[in-house]
């Protein structure tokens, strides 16, 4: 069995010098690389995981709830019926006319599997947009 060593992405160099090795495994394939391209597929993946969450994260409620909708296809209309609220609260929050109480803010977290604070941080309202 071959000795493979590799870490934790720390920084986007990293980053690319592991996809340039998957797709050049990928490319020549054999099948005793199967246990080095999963490894690095694996690590890879939870780097764009940890990506994806840190930019979701900097975004406030308001822009994260729009991102995430558009992001999973979902209408306004289809999240009320999933949280069992109505869709008119959800439309006047995407319109910055209403905030996000902890209730919402505790099911939105439930339904984008996403931290729960996410949703509770504070940002400006305005009267529409």
């Amino acid at each position: 069995m071959k000795n493979i060593s590799y870490s934790i992405i720390k920084n986007i160099n990293q980053y690319d010098e592991y996809c340039e090795k998957v797709e050049s495994l990928t490319d020549n394939y054999r099948e005793e690389n199967d246990d080095e391209i999963e490894l690095l597929s694996y690590l890879i993946k939870k780097f764009n995981d940890e990506q994806t969450e840190q930019y979701l994260l900097n975004l406030n409620p308001v822009e994260l709830l729009q991102d995430l909708l558009k992001e999973n296809k979902i209408s306004q209309k289809e999240l009320s019926k999933r949280l069992n609220i109505s869709p008119h609260l959800i439309n006047d929050i995407v319109k910055y006319r209403r905030e996000i109480t902890k209730n919402i803010a505790y099911k939105l977290s439930k339904e984008f599997n996403m931290k729960f604070y996410a949703f509770l941080k504070p940002y400006e309202m305005s009267m529409a947009r």
